[in-house]
């Protein structure tokens, strides 16, 4: 072999080896992943930096990734604003299909890799996990989706009430995110929620910032004048579950948060409250809150300040503000009923 054709060959050597070492130094910095298919996954992945209970824990649903960039746009832009805001660690549990695994470990990657930041994250199985639910989750849709609002026609809508079964046992408090939220403020003061908790809180939540449970619970307050089911605050006005703390370890334990996920508890509540929800977990959380107010912790509206006016013009501006104002500093930005958010805060 001629001696410049060896010399290139053993450069090409040198420039692919050293290649390969920069693409296994930046996965072990940067990336941190685990797929978990089941409930029985117990083994997730950490930085040995951080024990596990150290990390902020988020998750969120990835399902139909693959087919929808709106999806892929909103997370982008909900873990930007959460990685702008915080230099705690965070650690995301997605709840995907397995054909959206791909594109969203992509677009995870490229936001982390833009702040510097290890990418520590445990993909799920939605499918698989709604499955080993199925029981809870057919309770649940047949009283929360009376009529066929499409959006919600899907098992995503109906397995937030069951993730302290879902999810492994290790994993003791979460944040559940919808993926159109901009963050404003730092996660780790969400995540100090948690220790406001009073003792049979297990759930923290924030007020749904329209009027629409005023009209959902209208026979019920018709029959029951100064009540305070579907008031505007300090009345209970119902929940959104854009932004939701769930005490994993708490939820596992109440025997009263169990007990309302029984077929018979949940018709009766629905029957004493005139009440038919369609809105799948919210609807839930909303109509127990109602009558169990114990088990929820209020988060301030400014955690979960909606953008959505469509109800004003059907119940006017005056009852429409009781609901929907939100005074003060405003943390998280929540583009609901397809609201817009602003370009510049």
């Amino acid at each position: 072999m001629k001696p410049s054709l060896r010399n290139f060959f053993i450069s090409f050597l040198l420039i692919s080896t050293l290649l390969f070492n920069l693409a296994i130094l930046y996965k072990k910095h940067f990336i941190e992943t685990e797929i978990c298919t089941s409930k029985t996954c117990e083994k997730l992945r950490v930085s040995p930096k951080y024990s596990f209970d150290q990390y902020i824990h988020i998750a969120f649903f990835g399902k139909y990734a693959f087919k929808n960039m709106k999806i892929v746009r909103g997370m982008a832009k909900t873990f930007y604003s959460i990685l702008q805001n915080t230099h705690h660690p965070v650690y995301l549990h997605v709840l995907l299909d397995n054909t959206s695994k791909m594109r969203t470990a992509r677009t995870l990657r490229k936001v982390a890799v833009t702040f510097r930041r290890r990418l520590n994250v445990t993909y799920y199985d939605v499918n698989d996990m709604a499955n080993q639910n199925r029981e809870a989750i057919s309770t649940i849709r047949k009283y929360f989706f009376s009529k066929d609002v499409g959006k919600y026609n899907d098992d995503i809508f109906f397995l937030s009430e069951v993730f302290h079964e879902a999810f492994p046992k290790r994993l003791r408090k979460i944040i559940f995110l919808d993926v159109d939220l901009l963050f404003l403020s730092d996660i780790q003061d969400l995540y100090q929620e948690f220790e406001k908790f009073q003792p049979h809180n297990v759930i923290g939540i924030g007020p749904d910032l329209q009027p629409h449970y005023r009209v959902d619970f209208a026979k019920y307050r018709n029959d029951h004048p100064g009540t305070l089911v579907g008031s505007a605050r300090p009345g209970r006005q119902g929940f959104n579950t854009g932004v939701t703390l769930f005490h994993l370890d708490r939820m596992r334990k109440s025997k009263l948060y169990n007990d309302l996920l029984n077929a018979t508890i949940i018709e009766e509540l629905c029957d004493k409250y005139h009440f038919k929800g369609f809105l799948a977990h919210q609807d839930f959380y909303t109509l127990t809150g109602m009558e169990h107010p114990e088990l929820y912790h209020t988060l301030d509206c400014s955690w979960n300040r909606q953008l959505d006016v469509g109800w004003r013009n059907f119940v006017g501006n005056e009852i429409f503000e009781q609901y929907h104002k939100c005074d003060g500093k405003i943390h998280v930005l929540h583009a609901n009923g397809d609201s817009l958010l602003p370009k510049k805060v």
